[in-house]
């Protein structure tokens, strides 16, 4: 019998993945609106970034007294019972929940296996679950450490100030509660239909942080099944609606996840929580799902690219490294779209706190490798929107990225040829394939080599950031890089 703590702080139910779409009670459904309003006047008053202002504003409307807390205090009491209330008399007098908080319940009380098989057929909050996979610390991976930067106190307090009060939310804004809010319906019913429809498998993973990871698992074609593609997803992006379409529309085995804070994953996504997630993705793959690192392709999108790079500097091993639309260091990005006079207090908060620097992590893996360039980019450009596009695409930061692969494999090949590399990236098809000839000049030789090296790596792919890939764009590298 569900206890009635459970009807008042149980996690929200969507639906049951075999059955038809979940219709919550009225009730339920102010109750639920009135706790995420309140929720988020909560989460803004205490916020770093506009809990000093709204102490401010209090402070002059004389609500910093007694009497004006006391009236706050009343209103919020009201709120509570008002949201919780509703809540609970509503999910009281509905049978599918009544029975999911049992199966819930027990869930948390008893660890039964046929239990926890049970609670899988629904679809709800994680909240309290039971992990499929808990990963282990391993402190034998390597992180980058950052340049020393010289920074006094003032600029090391406003760096730290500034990533926790608005800089994640700027860098991951697919954590911000109310974008989650906004797609929480859409989310459901595409994780619905990939159960219902490609015969997901839902997957729920610890972190050795501590967070929960929310992912899913697609058997693909029998063909194509001997090889994993792990997908990591955009500063915007989710498993339900992200880059796992391309591959698994191919007929391969993938296995996609929310990082920390996006979707149901719990967490927040700062750097050290996101690479534990991808170490514990990584870790069920091999040990759960029985991949060796040599079958496992990772594939990231835009942002993704940090953890990708980071787990292919670690398991140096993997069988291929795609990345779509993504970068070779945060900084110069950031710095483009923050004021001048924050210059340093955003190279030290970079650095220092989300040092997502792509090209100096894959300069440890020397695996296959493939990168597909935007050509109609408009995120990752260091160059305003009204300049032309030959402009655009040549700010470009997948460009550097590029140029760093090659430097770093291939130092022969662009020594003193390094403006080449931008020429061959402005080139159209067409002139790119004019320059496959062969000629006797031995410069001539290198730069052809350096442009087949580049037509190696690189692929372009006519569109803007966040049009999904089409999957014919999406092979797996294969071969000796040689030229």
């Amino acid at each position: 019998m569900p206890s009635i703590w459970g009807y008042i702080f149980g996690p929200r139910l969507y639906g049951i993945f075999a059955e038809p779409d979940r219709q919550e009670s009225n009730l339920e459904t102010l109750g639920n609106t009135v706790i995420s309003f309140s929720s988020g006047l909560y989460y803004v008053a205490t916020s770093l970034a506009f809990g000093p202002l709204i102490v401010i504003y209090l402070y002059g409307r004389d609500w910093l007294t007694p009497v004006g807390a006391m009236t706050i205090l009343k209103y919020a009491v009201w709120m509570t019972m008002i949201g919780f209330g509703a809540r609970a008399f509503g999910r009281y007098f509905d049978e599918t929940y009544s029975r999911f908080l049992d199966i819930w319940q027990n869930e948390s009380n008893k660890k039964d296996d046929n239990n926890h098989t049970a609670l899988k057929k629904y679809d709800f909050e994680l909240l309290n679950v039971t992990p499929d996979y808990e990963a282990r610390p391993n402190p034998e991976l390597w992180h980058l450490t950052p340049d020393a930067s010289d920074a006094g106190t003032f600029t090391r307090g406003l760096a730290s100030w500034a990533v926790h009060a608005f800089g994640r939310h700027l860098i991951y804004p697919g954590s911000v509660s109310f974008l989650k809010y906004i797609m929480r319906s859409s989310l459901n019913n595409a994780r619905k239909l990939m159960v219902q429809n490609k015969g997901g498998k839902r997957v729920w993973i610890k972190t050795s942080e501590g967070d929960v990871i929310d992912a899913m698992f697609i058997r693909g074609n029998a063909n194509l099944s001997q090889n994993l593609v792990l997908c990591f997803e955009g500063n915007a992006g989710f498993y339900e609606i992200g880059v796992m379409h391309a591959p698994a529309q191919l007929g391969y085995t993938t296995l996609g996840f929310n990082i920390p804070g996006f979707g149901e994953s719990t967490g927040l996504p700062y750097a050290k929580k996101t690479l534990a997630a991808a170490d514990a993705v990584m870790q069920y793959s091999i040990e759960v799902l029985g991949y060796r690192p040599e079958n496992i392709v990772l594939f990231g999108w835009s942002i993704g690219g940090f953890p990708v790079a980071w787990l292919a500097s670690n398991y140096r091993n993997v069988k291929a490294v795609v990345l779509d639309a993504t970068f070779d260091d945060l900084l110069p990005l950031a710095l483009f779209r923050m004021p001048g006079f924050f210059a340093s207090v955003v190279e030290f908060a970079i650095r220092n706190h989300m040092n997502l620097q792509v090209d100096k992590l894959l300069t440890r893996y020397k695996g296959p490798i493939r990168l597909i360039r935007r050509l109609q980019e408009e995120i990752l450009t260091t160059s305003a929107d009204d300049q032309p596009e030959s402009i655009r695409r040549s700010t470009n930061r997948i460009n550097w990225l590029l140029k760093s692969i090659i430097r770093d494999r291939h130092p022969e090949l662009i020594r003193n040829l390094e403006p080449q590399v931008d020429r061959w990236l402005d080139m159209s098809p067409a002139e790119r394939l004019m320059q496959t000839g062969v000629s006797l000049r031995e410069e001539s030789q290198q730069r052809k080599r350096l442009f087949d090296a580049c037509s190696h790596y690189l692929v372009d792919f006519d569109a803007n950031h966040v049009t999904p890939l089409d999957p014919q764009y999406f092979n797996i590298p294969e071969g000796r890089d040689n030229f």
